[in-house]
């Protein structure tokens, strides 16, 4: 499975105002989207804030959607995932299962908006989102 491009990095903050605030000073992030947890439900039911840095997206979250979802235990702040663009969300975690028998998938193949998203864990338990932008 090759993923056509690295797309963000997500993380979890006590405070989402103050931190995308600092990455927009600290890096000329540009805010391009807020979310709240009362427009949604299940993944989507979380606070974020998506900032445009350089080339990539930071996403900061008052609680990661595999959270909100009650697939995992709530994290600590920081790093929560990174995440790839796939063509087909579906086939890439067949190609995965396939290569890497007994993967740990978090979640998905679930909707997030205009995307569909599946979670797993690395060998080290590092949470790897892969993301399919469909309409």
């Amino acid at each position: 499975m090759t993923p056509n491009s690295f797309f963000h990095v997500a993380l979890k903050a006590n405070d989402l105002d103050a931190t995308a605030a600092f990455y927009a000073d600290a890096f000329d992030g540009t805010i391009i989207e807020r979310g709240s947890a009362d427009d949604g439900e299940g993944a989507t039911a979380v606070e974020h804030v998506a900032l445009e840095v350089a080339d990539k997206r930071v996403y900061v979250f008052d609680r990661a959607p595999y959270e909100a979802t009650g697939d995992v235990e709530p994290m600590p702040t920081g790093v929560l995932h990174f995440g790839f663009v796939v063509d087909d969300v579906v086939a890439a975690r067949e190609a995965i299962d396939a290569d890497h028998p007994g993967v740990d998938w978090v979640m998905g193949p679930d909707r997030f908006g205009d995307l569909r998203i599946a979670f797993l864990l690395d060998p080290d338990g590092t949470i790897v989102e892969l993301i399919e932008h469909v309409e």
